[in-house]
């Protein structure tokens, strides 16, 4: 198990259309855990904040979790998800993806992917909701061949 912890405090800049000067904080965290050989666990953690230098007005503040989980089913495939949530869009990704190498170079990848909102659709337009919607969502199949002369 590995956990990485950073820290940072001090003058920033925030890049808009008319950038200006601030202050804020930004802070990690992950940790890393292997239960077992094929069982790999990442847990991460970001926070950001800033304020504008004029008055000390909060102008954001938010947070990012990150939960991935990679299981090694044997030397040739694998399944991997992925769960975040970022506070500052007040949005939900999910992404699960299934990887079969059989040669380096030689890989086929399946994957679906959701995004999750709190809105809805009410009566032609979108609206707030106490909780998460499915917004959009993906999926997707690759297929890579090498081929040597």
């Amino acid at each position: 198990m590995s956990l990485t912890l950073s820290a940072r405090t001090g003058a920033k800049i925030r890049y808009v259309e008319s950038p200006y000067q601030g202050f804020g904080s930004d802070a990690a965290a992950s940790m890393e855990y292997k239960p077992l050989d094929k069982l790999h666990l990442n847990l991460a953690l970001t926070y950001s904040d800033f304020f504008r230098r004029e008055g000390s007005v909060k102008e954001f503040d938010y947070a990012i979790i990150r939960g991935r989980a990679t299981y090694q089913i044997n030397r040739y495939l694998f399944l991997r998800a992925i769960v975040e949530y970022n506070s500052f869009r007040d949005e939900l990704m999910t992404d699960f993806l299934a990887s079969f190498t059989y040669i380096p170079g030689t890989v086929i990848h399946i994957g679906y992917g959701s995004l999750y909102e709190k809105l809805e659709w009410v009566e032609g337009e979108y609206r707030g909701a106490d909780r998460f919607l499915e917004s959009r969502r993906s999926f997707f199949f690759k297929a890579s061949y090498l081929w040597r002369l």
